[in-house]
Protein backbone atom coordinates (compact mmCIF):
# COMPACT_ATOMS: atom_id res chain seq x y z
CA UNK A 1 0.00 0.00 0.00
CA UNK A 2 0.90 3.70 -0.30
CA UNK A 3 2.36 3.85 3.54
CA UNK A 4 4.58 0.87 3.04
CA UNK A 5 2.31 -1.99 4.36
CA UNK A 6 1.23 -5.01 2.64
CA UNK A 7 -2.12 -6.03 1.55
CA UNK A 8 -2.94 -8.03 5.45
CA UNK A 9 -6.07 -10.58 3.44
CA UNK A 10 -5.79 -14.08 3.00
CA UNK A 11 -6.21 -14.05 -0.72
CA UNK A 12 -3.56 -11.80 -2.11
CA UNK A 13 -2.96 -12.35 -5.94
CA UNK A 14 -1.69 -10.11 -9.10
CA UNK A 15 -3.26 -11.17 -12.15
CA UNK A 16 -1.35 -9.99 -15.66
CA UNK A 17 -3.79 -9.93 -18.78
CA UNK A 18 -3.20 -10.15 -21.98
CA UNK A 19 -4.63 -6.39 -23.53
CA UNK A 20 -7.03 -6.66 -26.40
CA UNK A 21 -5.39 -7.29 -29.53
CA UNK A 22 -2.55 -8.78 -28.06
CA UNK A 23 -1.06 -11.81 -29.89
CA UNK A 24 -0.39 -13.42 -26.24
CA UNK A 25 -3.11 -15.76 -24.92
CA UNK A 26 -2.55 -16.47 -21.70
CA UNK A 27 -3.13 -14.53 -18.49
CA UNK A 28 -0.11 -14.55 -15.65
CA UNK A 29 -0.60 -14.64 -11.83
CA UNK A 30 1.00 -15.33 -8.79
CA UNK A 31 0.55 -14.94 -4.85
CA UNK A 32 1.92 -12.05 -3.34
CA UNK A 33 4.15 -13.03 -0.57
CA UNK A 34 3.75 -11.50 3.44
CA UNK A 35 7.11 -9.25 2.16
CA UNK A 36 4.68 -7.96 -0.44
CA UNK A 37 7.21 -9.83 -3.28
CA UNK A 38 5.27 -12.48 -5.97
CA UNK A 39 6.29 -14.60 -8.82
CA UNK A 40 4.40 -14.88 -11.84
CA UNK A 41 3.21 -18.05 -13.61
CA UNK A 42 1.51 -18.95 -16.90
CA UNK A 43 1.26 -22.86 -16.77
CA UNK A 44 3.14 -23.84 -14.33
CA UNK A 45 4.62 -22.59 -10.45
CA UNK A 46 7.72 -20.58 -11.58
CA UNK A 47 7.48 -20.82 -15.13
CA UNK A 48 7.14 -16.73 -15.75
CA UNK A 49 5.34 -14.32 -18.15
CA UNK A 50 5.51 -14.16 -22.59
CA UNK A 51 6.79 -11.43 -23.69
CA UNK A 52 3.99 -8.93 -24.31
CA UNK A 53 1.73 -6.65 -22.79
CA UNK A 54 -0.52 -7.09 -19.91
CA UNK A 55 -3.49 -5.20 -17.55
CA UNK A 56 -2.51 -5.46 -14.51
CA UNK A 57 -4.91 -5.96 -11.62
CA UNK A 58 -5.31 -7.29 -8.13
CA UNK A 59 -7.19 -9.93 -5.80
CA UNK A 60 -6.99 -8.72 -2.47
CA UNK A 61 -9.72 -10.77 -0.06
CA UNK A 62 -10.44 -11.09 3.52
CA UNK A 63 -10.42 -14.96 2.98
CA UNK A 64 -11.10 -18.05 1.30
CA UNK A 65 -14.86 -18.10 2.83
CA UNK A 66 -14.86 -14.41 2.97
CA UNK A 67 -14.75 -12.73 -0.04
CA UNK A 68 -14.98 -9.26 0.64
CA UNK A 69 -12.62 -6.88 -0.95
CA UNK A 70 -10.08 -5.24 0.75
CA UNK A 71 -8.78 -3.14 -1.76
CA UNK A 72 -10.55 -0.34 -3.82
CA UNK A 73 -12.51 -1.89 -7.27
CA UNK A 74 -9.92 0.18 -9.47
CA UNK A 75 -7.17 -2.06 -8.63
CA UNK A 76 -9.37 -5.32 -8.92
CA UNK A 77 -10.01 -4.56 -12.51
CA UNK A 78 -7.30 -5.58 -15.31
CA UNK A 79 -5.90 -2.28 -16.68
CA UNK A 80 -7.95 -0.16 -14.36
CA UNK A 81 -5.88 1.99 -11.81
CA UNK A 82 -3.05 -0.32 -11.40
CA UNK A 83 -2.23 -0.02 -15.18
CA UNK A 84 -0.72 -1.91 -17.88
CA UNK A 85 2.95 -3.25 -18.25
CA UNK A 86 5.42 -4.34 -21.13
CA UNK A 87 7.07 -7.49 -20.45
CA UNK A 88 10.04 -7.82 -22.55
CA UNK A 89 12.75 -9.17 -20.59
CA UNK A 90 13.45 -10.99 -17.41
CA UNK A 91 11.85 -8.68 -14.83
CA UNK A 92 12.67 -8.85 -10.92
CA UNK A 93 12.09 -5.33 -9.28
CA UNK A 94 8.24 -4.94 -10.37
CA UNK A 95 6.57 -2.22 -7.20
CA UNK A 96 2.95 -1.86 -7.70
CA UNK A 97 0.76 0.46 -5.27
CA UNK A 98 -2.47 -0.32 -4.53
CA UNK A 99 -4.97 1.74 -2.20
CA UNK A 100 -6.95 -0.27 0.77
CA UNK A 101 -10.21 0.86 1.07
CA UNK A 102 -11.76 3.08 3.95
CA UNK A 103 -10.60 1.81 7.34
CA UNK A 104 -8.36 -0.98 6.01
CA UNK A 105 -5.03 -1.61 7.05
CA UNK A 106 -2.38 -3.67 5.76
CA UNK A 107 0.35 -5.53 7.24
CA UNK A 108 3.69 -4.59 7.98
CA UNK A 109 6.06 -5.92 5.41
CA UNK A 110 7.84 -9.37 6.63
CA UNK A 111 11.21 -10.52 5.41
CA UNK A 112 11.84 -7.60 3.26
Amino acid sequence: YKDGTVPAGAIRVVVFRPVKDSTVRRAASGAIDPDGSFEMWTKKTGDGVAAGQYDVGFTILKSPHDSTPLIKDEYATPGGAAGSITVDHDIDDLKFVIEPLPAVTGAPARGA
